[in-house]
């Protein structure tokens, strides 16, 4: 057959279809014209997911039915028709759960449509990754020692890796490092309170084989060695009487020596502290408070990775999160899971950025949105007209500290105009530890530490209550530290914040594209605390120390 003749069968073909996807959809017309309900052609809309799965495919088919959107307690439902009795009965069904049902006919090309969508569902229940066992490997680990004496050449591949993760999950360990350091040996480091910990270094020829158990773990391919691989896979361990499921991501990347893999644990426990304990003084907790109860607006956090950016987020949305309220996230990737709470993840190599998602999720009439991070143009201005279209937006910067927030978004071509009407906070951040309860020391504060304190303390605004320093005495850290802080003199972090809102001052300056120096000292003059200032009063507070205040800010 010539090709002249198949381009022809297939037009006909194609005119045939479209024959009968009209005859369908007339079908459908004239039934929701007898009936008096209205009717919708689903082909040119949007299916809300969060709808459709509330009743299984198999009810859905029977009553030839599919939610097709839910807003709140309202639920707009297509039927090929209504009047049967299994749709009566659906309705009913939904209406005695609280909800009210708009009704609606649809062909069957529509329906068929919609109901497509239950692969997505189907697809979601797949486990994302292998699940390993790790109960009982964390026996007798109370500290770093504990666990470098747990090391023998005994252990096989799949012992070992399995000591390093219980391991690390019972010393609150963020993150487990593999590092080929030459063609003989590899060393493994821990990250404790944002500080690495040497653990132990192996043999080339066992971390080889570790190498291999990890990329299985998180369906990598073996045979790629000279390219970055990104995976995660899973273990669970047994907390609180309970069996738990921690995430963990895996991230592979090529070096002169061999491939070094970094492990990022996700542990639930990370999220699970409430805003009132992340370290907010009061006279800031309060004006984060009143930014909350707005529905509007947007609020930034900035701070470089491991900065707490992600935990004060995860905060607001715990305190904004309830039944009446839809809130839909857009991260990259989802780190930890939220109750109640729709969360998307995106993916760049099918499209769906962060600036082709937050379009789609506004078309999702959520109230409020939370976007992972705000890196280009496009995003920057979707962000900002949610922030303008009735959304509360919460979103993350890059930026050094608060004020650099303004001409971030500036870089990005967002117009200054745009900038005051939207913003409604700006938050910075870094994370300290704290000194260790069981091994410091109370003393009398020296003399330089004095001068750093009181230079530094000079201008705090009057919205904070300035300490006596003659005579203060603070926590010093031990030196050699106790088993409890892992030999390190401190235990558990806590942040260090400052911000400030966009009022008529901040707005006037914004206009005319300031400097960073000119919005930090707006700021200040409002009343704004910086992040050392913040930190020092944690030292006079007996929570940290200058030396590790000096550390984290310089």
């Amino acid at each position: 057959m010539s090709p002249n003749n198949k381009k022809t069968e297939q037009d006909v073909d194609e005119k045939i279809q479209q024959i009968h996807q009209e005859q369908e959809e007339e079908r459908a017309k004239k039934l929701a014209s007898d009936t008096g309900f209205p009717y919708k052609n689903l082909k040119t809309s949007p299916i809300d997911e969060t709808g459709l799965f509330l009743i299984d495919e198999e009810k859905a088919k029977k009553a030839g039915a599919a939610i097709v959107q839910k807003k709140q307690k309202e639920l707009y439902v297509g039927f090929l028709d209504p009047s049967t009795e299994e749709a009566k009965k659906l309705m009913k069904e939904l209406e005695d759960k609280g909800y009210s049902v708009e009704a609606f006919i649809v062909s069957r090309g529509s329906i068929d449509k919609a109901w497509s969508r239950y692969k997505n569902k189907i697809e979601e229940k797949k486990p994302i990754s292998k699940k390993v066992e790790i109960d009982g490997m964390d026996k007798g680990v109370d500290n770093i020692e504990d666990l470098r004496e747990k090391f023998s050449d005994d252990l096989n591949t799949t012992e070992l890796l399995n000591l390093i993760m219980a391991g690390a999950l019972k010393l609150e360990a963020s993150d487990v490092h593999f590092e080929a350091e030459s063609e003989k040996n590899a060393r493994i480091r821990i990250r404790i309170d944002g500080i690495l910990r040497d653990l132990k270094d192996i043999p080339f020829k066992k971390y080889d084989s570790l190498i291999s158990r990890i990329k299985i773990l998180s369906e990598l391919k073996l045979n790629i060695t000279k390219a970055p691989q990104d995976g995660r896979f899973s273990f669970s361990i047994k907390r609180d009487g309970s069996e738990k499921e921690i995430e963990v991501r895996t991230s592979i990347i090529p070096g002169p020596n061999g491939e070094n893999i970094v492990l990022r644990i996700l542990d639930p426990k990370t999220i699970e502290l409430q805003l009132e304990d992340l370290g907010i003084q009061d006279y800031d907790f309060k004006v984060i408070q009143e930014e909350l109860k707005k529905t509007t607006g947007m609020i930034v956090t900035t701070g470089p990775t491991g900065s707490g950016k992600t935990t004060l987020l995860y905060s607001f949305l715990k305190k904004k999160n309830s039944p009446e309220v839809k809130i839909i996230t857009l991260e990259n990737p989802i780190e930890y899971h939220l109750e109640g709470v729709e969360q998307t993840q995106v993916n760049p190599d099918k499209g769906y950025t962060f600036a082709a998602g937050l379009r789609s999720i506004v078309r999702q009439d959520p109230d409020i949105i939370l976007v992972g991070e705000i890196r280009d143009n496009e995003t920057a201005k979707t962000a900002i007209n949610a922030a303008l279209t009735g959304h509360l937006v919460f979103s993350t910067l890059h930026t050094n500290d608060a004020a650099g927030a303004i001409p971030r978004l500036m870089d990005m071509k967002v117009s200054p105009k745009m900038i005051p009407a939207s913003l409604n906070l700006v938050i910075a951040q870094r994370l300290v530890r704290k000194v260790c309860p069981k091994c410091s020391k109370e003393v009398e504060i020296e003399k330089e530490g004095l001068e750093k304190l009181k230079k530094g303390l000079k201008d705090l605004s009057s919205r904070a209550k300035k300490p006596k320093l003659e005579g203060i005495k603070i926590k010093k850290a031990s030196e050699k530290g106790c088993p409890y802080c892992n030999f390190t003199g401190y235990k558990g972090r806590i942040g260090v914040f400052e911000l400030f809102v966009i009022d008529d001052e901040m707005e006037k300056l914004i206009i005319k594209t300031p400097s960073i120096a000119e919005i930090k000292e707006t700021a200040i003059k409002a009343g704004m605390v910086t992040m050392k200032q913040d930190g020092f009063l944690k030292v006079t507070q007996k929570i940290t120390t200058i030396e590790e205040i000096e550390r984290v800010l310089g």
